[in-house]
């Protein structure tokens, strides 16, 4: 009985921590990005296949892909509470995410060749070199290394 006692006290020290919020100090920071996508499977070849992100988790309409810091999910399922997108609207207007690459020349070498859009070559800045590449459902990403 003694261990049903200490296992129903640890029960209620969880729900009860789970319902206090965390106190997070400073800014918040981002944990993940989802993304509608229409092919999962597609999806996980640019992601993980081409920028080697790294697959946490994988259901039949959802993975959970990790880049360093920030999450970086996939669902081929729609939210309920928002409206379906035109089918002529591009996904992502306005929102340019970068991932910082070893190489942007090669990375986007290995994205023209695989048959992803590039939607800029590679440029060289003053602060470094970058590029955009488009995912198989148009979201586009830049590919940035900056020197140290």
């Amino acid at each position: 009985m003694k261990g049903a006692t200490h296992l129903i006290a640890l029960s209620i020290a969880l729900v009860a921590s789970a319902q206090e919020p965390r106190k997070l100090s400073g800014p918040p920071k981002i944990d993940h990005i989802l993304l509608e996508v229409s092919d999962l499977k597609k999806s996980i070849a640019f992601y993980h296949d081409l920028l080697g992100l790294e697959i946490k988790s994988q259901g039949k309409d959802f993975v959970m892909l990790e880049s360093g810091n920030v999450g970086v999910f996939l669902s081929s399922t729609h939210w309920d509470w928002d409206e379906k997108r035109p089918a002529n609207s591009r996904p992502g207007w306005g929102i340019y995410p970068h991932f910082a690459v070893a190489d942007v020349a090669a990375t986007v070498e290995r994205a023209r060749k695989a048959g992803y859009r590039i939607a800029q070559e590679p440029r060289k800045y003053d602060w470094g070199r970058e590029a955009f590449v488009a995912d198989p459902d148009g979201y586009v990403w830049a590919l940035v290394n900056v020197p140290k």
